[in-house]
């Protein structure tokens, strides 16, 4: 595991734990997350995984970063990260592609999920997927940014969640097609500075 300095972890430092050296990621990522509450915890992997993945959010961790990573995009996935944004790898992507047209793990299906979202809070979930920023969402669905988080707040209410990323991994868990609206949306350069090898999901509504 990489902790920065060879020093004592300040609480409010950056961890980085290599996925690699660590013989159990959720337990060392509940460890480290309960030994140093107020830092923030990012994960680097040789290979994506989506089930570490989700484990590892579910666990508490900031970012998951695939190795492979080009250096510039790693120091800006880091500062993202330091800024409070939750930082997922690109590959997450060709796999929301390949599962969302798979049934969900829950059985939720398309019928339900309309009796829970409304078609508008079901099309935000879709670009939430895709961890657009509210600006972005706006964008694509011609609404105010106000109207967004009011229909982000709706969701994390319905759903249970606690946060964006929760509410994506339980769409992706209850086979929502992020293609549907949003996925097939170039975003514009300037509408949002997360890096082209990664994807940052903002934690506040």
């Amino acid at each position: 595991m990489l902790a920065g300095a060879e020093g004592p972890v300040e609480a409010s430092e950056l961890i980085v734990i290599d996925v690699s050296a660590a013989q159990d990621v959720k337990t060392e990522v509940m460890a480290m997350h309960k030994a140093f509450p107020k830092s923030r915890l990012v994960l680097l992997t040789d290979e994506f995984e989506y089930e570490i993945m989700v484990d590892s959010f579910r666990a508490g961790v900031d970012g998951y970063i695939v190795k492979e990573i080009a250096c510039r995009s790693l120091v800006e996935s880091l500062r993202l990260v330091t800024l409070g944004e939750k930082v997922l790898p690109s590959a997450l992507l060709e796999h929301l592609s390949d599962r969302s047209v798979m049934p969900g793990r829950s059985g939720q299906s398309g019928a339900e999920l309309v009796k829970l979202l409304s078609e508008r809070e079901i099309e935000t979930l879709r670009c939430l997927i895709m961890g657009y920023p509210n600006k972005v969402i706006a964008h694509r669905l011609d609404i105010s940014e106000a109207t967004v988080k009011v229909h982000v707040k709706a969701i994390l209410r319905k759903l249970m969640v606690q946060n964006r990323t929760q509410a994506a991994i339980w769409a992706v868990n209850n086979g929502v097609d992020a293609n549907a609206t949003c996925a097939t949306v170039a975003v514009e350069p300037q509408a949002v500075e997360a890096p082209a090898e990664s994807m940052a999901l903002s934690q506040s509504a």
